[in-house]
This record gives structure tokens, sequence and C-alpha cells, in this order.
């Protein structure tokens, strides 16, 4: 059987990790809601409805998230940590969140400038508390508990998340930011808790993999700029190229996100839409999870092309519902809106899960910075910036019914612009999809290589040969000065991530 056909055994994660990647992941998604939705509506709803404010808020924050991760994850490496980030984290980014609570919706026009720069700044700080936690601590531990054989499924499953969380907010939440009659106060206050607890809960559940290496041989500033250097891209190319690909679907997804629940709201004029969301989500979901498992179970070879078409048609579809009337508008919308939901989950587990694969081990933390530049802020300065200018060139004003005020309607055409962005990731998606047989080969080889040791190291200490007790027996052959080494007489590498030990005994 070919590598391209082969199928192979899933390595099971245990209940614990999975329970730990889906909490932390759903809840940092239920936080991220608030960055990519909800400080958006914010700003549109009670300070200024212009797009420029939204664009300049969300590229701003992803700069500073961007920074965050880079320097959060090399922190992980170099120590060797990442649930005291990602807990820790959790709980002071839930007291960010809670500051927006103090902000005003009822002040006077001269206060404005001052109000949407504190509302931008502090968004940013925000930002990086929260991608600190995130992106770069929970993603490094997500790489270090997953291989080849299940990171299509999980990365699949995570991507999920985000719509979890909107479905959650949306039923929970949603009603407190109602133009008419919104309390966005206790709304900053209750999603503000939510990460608080989910970390304090996070110090007495969550714990890193065990043995993991700490790279204090390394200058920090190296590890910064790790994932950045020429070097370092020519020698892992298909991971740029897979980050590249996801960073091109994001974008796409970018162009009317930040837009979309006044786009449902003011210009499908649908205020009632939890129902028909909760149906294209959970829809999606079960699509997405089907997918997943079986881009693990025969590789994920198969699915890149037709993904990203199916995302392709999806938003093109949507933009195609401005010729459907009113009346019959559900079904088609929810038929368009779970192939592009289900599209744009598979295609960020793709290719995330790709790139996962394509990490040299011990640099978990120091590419989740270049994860971020590529499949975060980039994205984000980029899609909003193509749908502002879809938006000035095709939004119109119309007077809200409930309040009486004359409001922007958010135009069709940001999905028809959507749906060109994502035909260029197909670039991306036939070089990775050439490659991904013979890197699943080689890792799935790897994988039971390690297997096979660690098989025989425990048969080893469990017939009790010299690896444990009689350790200094074993090691008496060695010469003295060998035996008397000490870490200060290794070379610098050495000395801090290996310590002496017998010729063949196993390290940890």
């Amino acid at each position: 059987m070919s590598a391209r056909n082969a199928t192979v055994k899933t390595t099971p994660l245990g209940g614990k990790v999975w329970f730990c990647a889906l909490f932390f992941g759903l809840i940092g998604q239920i936080a991220w809601i608030v960055e990519n939705m909800y400080f958006a509506k914010f700003m549109q709803d009670e300070f200024v409805d212009e797009a420029w404010a939204t664009t300049l808020m969300v590229a701003l924050s992803a700069i500073a998230a961007t920074a965050a991760t880079v320097v959060t994850g090399a922190i992980c490496d170099k120590t060797g940590k990442r649930s005291v980030f990602v807990s820790w984290g959790f709980i002071v980014w839930g007291l960010t969140i809670m500051v927006f609570a103090l902000f005003p919706t009822d002040y006077s026009p001269d206060r404005l400038k001052g109000l949407v720069a504190a509302i931008i700044i502090m968004d940013c700080v925000m930002s990086w508390v929260g991608s600190s936690a995130n992106d770069a601590a929970f993603n490094t531990w997500v790489t270090d508990m997953t291989d080849t054989t299940n990171r299509g499924k999980l990365d699949t499953i995570l991507s999920m998340m985000p719509v979890f969380a909107m479905v959650i907010v949306f039923i929970g939440l949603d009603s407190l930011t109602a133009k008419s009659n919104a309390k966005w106060w206790l709304f900053f206050v209750i999603l503000g808790a939510i990460p608080i607890v989910s970390g304090a809960l996070g110090l007495l559940i969550l714990r890193d993999k065990p043995d993991i290496p700490r790279h204090s041989s390394s200058s920090f500033g190296k590890d910064l700029v790790y994932g950045f250097r020429p070097s370092v891209i020519k020698n892992n190319k298909m991971l740029y190229i897979a980050l590249i690909g996801s960073g091109i679907a994001g974008a796409s997804m970018q162009v009317y996100m930040s837009y979309l629940i006044n786009f449902v709201e003011r210009t499908l004029g649908m205020t009632d839409y939890v129902v028909p969301l909760g149906v294209i989500i959970v829809c999606a979901a079960l699509l997405a999870g089907l997918l997943g498992f079986l881009m693990d179970k025969f590789g994920k070879y198969y699915f890149y092309i037709p993904v990203v078409l199916c995302g392709v048609v999806g938003t093109l579809s949507i933009y195609f519902l401005r010729y459907v009337p009113f009346e019959a508008l559900m079904a088609p919308l929810i038929i368009a809106g779970v192939v592009t939901m289900a599209s744009e989950l598979a295609i960020s587990g793709l290719f995330v899960s790709s790139f996962r694969d394509y990490i040299p081990k011990g640099k978990e933390g120091c590419f989740q910075g270049i994860r971020m530049f590529l499949f975060v802020m980039l994205p984000m300065i980029i899609g909003p910036a193509i749908g502002n200018a879809i938006i000035d060139a095709y939004g119109f004003y119309a007077v809200h019914p409930e309040t009486g005020e004359m409001l922007l309607n958010y135009p069709y055409e940001m999905f028809l612009g959507a749906a060109i962005v994502s035909v260029f990731t197909l670039i991306p998606a036939v070089l990775v999809m050439r490659k991904e047989p013979q890197l699943r080969a080689r890792l799935v080889a790897e994988r039971a290589a390690e297997t096979a040791t660690d098989e025989q190291l425990s048969e080893a200490n469990a017939e009790d040969l010299p690896f444990a007790d009689d350790a200094d027996e074993y090691c008496g052959a060695m010469p003295a000065a060998a035996a008397d080494t000490t870490e200060e007489s290794l070379p610098t590498e050495q000395a801090a991530d290996e310590t002496p030990s017998c010729p063949e005994s196993p390290r940890d």
C-alpha cells in the first residue's frame, strides 16, 4: 500500500487531554469573540459607526496579539512551561475584558475622540494578554500533546470552538447588546468572569507534558526572532506555506467577520437569528468533525482542494442571497451558511495541523509567533481593509425601524470579495497537498520508532537491567574522569539540555 493510501492507527489522547483541549479551547474563543465581533459592534453602535474605526481597532489589536505571541512563545520554550501561562493568562485576560464595563455609553461629544482612543488602546492590552495565554501558551501545549495521527481531528474540532462560542454568547448574552436596550457593562462583566473562573480551574487540572526540554542555552533575543530568520524559513519552507494558506483563508473570512452581526441585523433584516444560526453551527460542526476524523484516518491529501472550493462556493452563495426575497431567505441562508462555515472550519484544521506536523521538535513555542503573524495579524489587517474598501464603495445608510437612526447597512459585496480572496488559497493548498503523503509516512515511521524504543526501555526496566538499581555497577567501567564530569565541564548547549548519563541509559 502506498503512503498516500495508507491508513494508520490514531494515537489516543486520553480523556483528560481531550477535556482540557476542548474546555480551554472553548473558553478562549468565548473570550476572543469579544475581540472578533462584539468590540466591533460596541464601537459601531455606541461610538463611531464608520468602518475606518473598526478597521483600525482590528489592525492594531492584531499587531499587539502577534507581538505578545512572539514573546510568550519564546518564554514557553525557554522555561519549558505552558500550563502556568495558560491558567494565569486566562485570569488576567478576564480582568482586562471587565475593564470595558467602565466605558460610558452616555457621554458628551467632546469626549468622543478620547473614548475611541482609550477603547482601541485597551483592546490592544486585552489582545496582548489573551494572545499570550491562548495563542502562545495554549497552542504550544496542544502541539506538545498531539502527533500527526490525531492533529487533524483535534485541530478541526478546535476550529469549531469559535462558532460554538458564538452560539453560547448569542443565546446567553446577545440581548444585552441590543441597540434599543443595551447593557454593555453587564455584558463585559459576565464575559470577563468566564476566563477568570476557567483560569483558576486550570491551576488545578491543566498539566504540561512530562520532560519538556528547556532551551536555556540559546539567547532570548534569538528565540524571539527565530521564526522570522531567513535560514529558518529556508529550512522549513512547507511550514510557512501551510501558514500562508491558513492566512489567505483567514483574510477571506475577515473581509466580513467584523461586520457580520450588523450585516444580519441591518442588511438581511433578521432580528431573531438564533435558531437559523444554531442550525448552521450544529450542521457545520458535525460535517467538519467528520472531515477531521477522515483526515486523520486517510491523510489530509484528499481534502485540500475540495474543501477550498467549497469555501469559495459557500461565500459566493451568500453574495447571491441578495436576489432572494426575504420570505424565502431562510432555507438558502442556512444551506449557504453550513457550506461556508464547515469549509472554513475544515480549511483551518487542515492547514494548522499541517503546520504543527512541520514544527521541529523543541521549537514549538518559537513558531507560535510566526503563526500569529501569518495566520492572525496579516489576515486581520488585510481582510478588514478589503472589507472597509468594499463598504465605502457599496455600503448605504437606512433608517433603523426601532430607533429611527440612520445606520450603515453592510453590503453583500463583502462576500463576493471574500470569495475572490479565497480562490488564492488554492495555491498553497496544492503545494502542501503534494508533500503531505511523504510527510505523513515520515512522521508515522518516527512515531513507530519512538513507540518501539519506549517499549524496549519498559521491558529493560521491568527486568532490572542496569538502568536503575545497578547503575553504579554498570558505570563502574567508565573512566573516573568521565564519571566525575560535571555540568560546568560540558559544552554550553550540552550542559543546558543534558545530564551526564551512562552510554546506554535512556534519556527522559
